[in-house]
């Protein structure tokens, strides 16, 4: 009985050492399997709009890897960073905060009908200009800290808010540059557009000027960008919003008013000038053309003429006595025609006389 115990227990410990050994076979395997997934991890794709560095044990790898495959080690041997290089992207620049709306464009004419034009040309000619009455702006000062802004050429103030655009040209120097490159390319952007709204006056930076400050502004971030290697290329700056602070705006939108109105009337006037130009020219070119179609006409008539008188002459110098006759008989016949009533008169010692009236159509 108990020798039959032992061979029990010695056929179950032989099952479990073959159990352990082919436990051990198999995870073996999976040990593979998952090593093999592992190293396959460090297959990456690059999009089409990408580029992408590696951080290869913590260290930047000089090489830009375009878009593809890339085969590399698995994390977190390798990292890789990804940069969208084939579009621009914006970077909003809002500290110049605005809490008011923004005046409207001076250069664009209003839509004023014949009696409001008529009524505003009243008040400007009657009694002198009407002032608006202005808010008072006490215990409303403008905080530097919390409300940005900057002066103008003229001493004004003036605030906005802008978008920068940017593209990525080279990515290793713009992740050397560190992961705050966006701070610091806004900190460029406010410098450039305060330099250059200090070298403006307020009127030509809210209207003629703003295209010219947001070229100037962004060739000087492309230069301070290109100084520091930022590895970007500035694309442009859109201004989104330009106009003076809520405290002076009522100020500004009168005289933006008042040069709309000026605009409006100068715009009418050109109107009216091309369409009066425009119809006088076409009547001269008209009567011009009557008088040239008169004037050939006239010569037509003129050297038919001649060529009659002169064919009458030939003829008159060779037979002078029978061309004479036959004008006296074309004479009295066209003369002729043309009466009316014919009257004789008896003569007592004299000779006859001979009245003639002559048609209605051909009294004079």
């Amino acid at each position: 009985m108990k020798s039959h115990t032992l061979r029990n227990e010695g056929r179950a410990v032989e099952a479990l050492l073959i159990l352990l050994k082919n436990l051990t076979a198999y995870a073996r395997w999976v040990f593979v399997v998952l090593l093999l997934l592992y190293a396959a991890s460090g297959i990456r794709t690059i999009q089409p709009q990408e580029q992408a560095l590696l951080l290869r044990f913590g260290r930047l790898q000089p090489q830009v890897h375009g878009p593809g495959l890339l085969f590399g080690l698995p994390e977190p041997f390798d990292k890789i960073l990804r940069f969208e290089t084939g579009k621009d992207l914006a970077l909003p620049m809002d500290r110049w905060v605005m809490d008011s709306t923004k005046i409207d464009d001076p250069d664009k004419p209003l839509e004023f009908t014949d009696a409001e034009m008529t009524q505003k040309m009243r008040e400007s000619t009657a009694g002198g200009s009407v002032y608006t009455e202005y808010a008072d702006i006490a215990g409303k000062a403008l905080d530097p800290v919390t409300r940005g802004y900057s002066i103008t050429a003229d001493f004004n103030v003036i605030q906005g808010r802008f978008v920068l655009r940017y593209r990525i040209s080279e990515p290793f120097f713009y992740a050397s540059a560190g992961d705050r490159v966006t701070v610091l390319l806004e900190k460029i952007g406010y410098r450039a557009l305060t330099r250059q709204l200090a070298n403006r006056k307020i009127d030509a930076s809210l209207t003629s000027d703003r295209r010219e400050l947001a070229a100037a502004a962004t060739r000087e971030i492309q230069d301070e960008a290109a100084r520091l290697q930022l590895g970007i290329v500035i694309s442009g700056i859109d201004i989104r919003e330009l106009s003076p602070p809520s405290q002076v705006l009522a100020a500004f939108e009168d005289v933006t008013t008042a040069k709309q109105f000026e605009k409006t009337l100068y715009e009418n006037a050109r109107q009216y000038q091309s369409t009066t130009l425009s119809q006088s020219e076409s009547e001269a070119a008209s009567i011009l053309l009557r008088a040239e179609g008169h004037s050939a006409g006239l010569i037509t008539t003129a050297q038919g003429e001649a060529s009659s008188f002169n064919a009458l002459l030939s003829n008159y110098q060779q037979q002078p006595q029978l061309v004479a006759g036959r004008l006296l008989r074309e004479t009295l016949e066209t003369v002729m025609g043309r009466i009316r009533s014919r009257t004789l008169l008896p003569a007592d010692h004299s000779r006859p006389s001979l009245i003639l009236e002559p048609a209605p159509e051909y009294a004079r």
